[in-house]
């Protein structure tokens, strides 16, 4: 919303409804409705499946972002999937609304076009940091692009959790996040990651 003149904005609010995500909860088509959503504090993972339905965790979302714009393009892929990472507030706008009014205002198609171009930036840049990384390395990463779009350090991320971003079984993710707490990297306990030391996380997510 903040991307958009007064006027822009204001026909956007008037379609949108206020919400809260919570961890874990899958976002799309509710029913036979797309939904978007404007996120005001929550985190969502953008992960791609395969044929088997493993997931992978190729982005993360966060506050001026907005999810499901594909469906205001009529095309979402069967493979991608948003599952929410933390629990936080969103606007909700039907797909089918914001499109009608994206048609109708260049201003709301162009700031459309801006958000996706974003992503798949984003995308394109976290797959390219992580290929070459090992477990250790890869959830370094992704703790960093938690605590930076969270915008916080105090992180509520359980094993399974981090274990379904990565694609990797639940004990190499016990395995590799004991390596960063015996480096005095981290803490955790209880679903509770707190990172202590974000220069030497940044280290650890270098390839090696």
């Amino acid at each position: 919303m903040s991307q958009l003149p007064q006027q822009e904005c204001e026909l956007l609010v008037r379609l949108c409804e206020p919400t809260t995500l919570k961890a874990g909860q899958l976002l799309g088509v509710q029913g036979s409705e797309a939904w978007v959503y404007l996120l005001a504090g929550a985190t969502v993972a953008l992960m791609v499946n395969d044929q088997h339905g493993a997931g992978l965790a190729v982005g993360l979302l966060g506050a001026d972002h907005a999810v499901g714009l594909e469906n205001v393009l009529d095309n979402s892929p069967a493979d991608i999937q948003h599952r929410v990472q933390t629990e936080g507030p969103a606007w909700c706008v039907k797909a089918l609304a914001l499109r009608t009014l994206a048609l109708e205002q260049p201003a709301i198609l162009s700031a459309i076009s801006r958000q996706m171009w974003g992503l798949v930036t984003h995308v394109a840049t976290f797959a390219a940091s992580i290929q070459t990384l090992d477990v250790q390395g890869r959830l370094a990463a992704w703790l960093l692009l938690s605590a930076q779009t969270a915008e916080t350090t105090t992180l509520q991320l359980t094993h399974d959790h981090l274990a379904h971003m990565l694609g990797v079984r639940r004990v190499s993710i016990t395995l590799a996040a004991g390596q960063l707490r015996d480096q005095g990297l981290l803490a955790y306990s209880r679903g509770q990651v707190q990172l202590l030391d974000l220069p030497g996380l940044h280290q650890a997510a270098q390839p090696r």
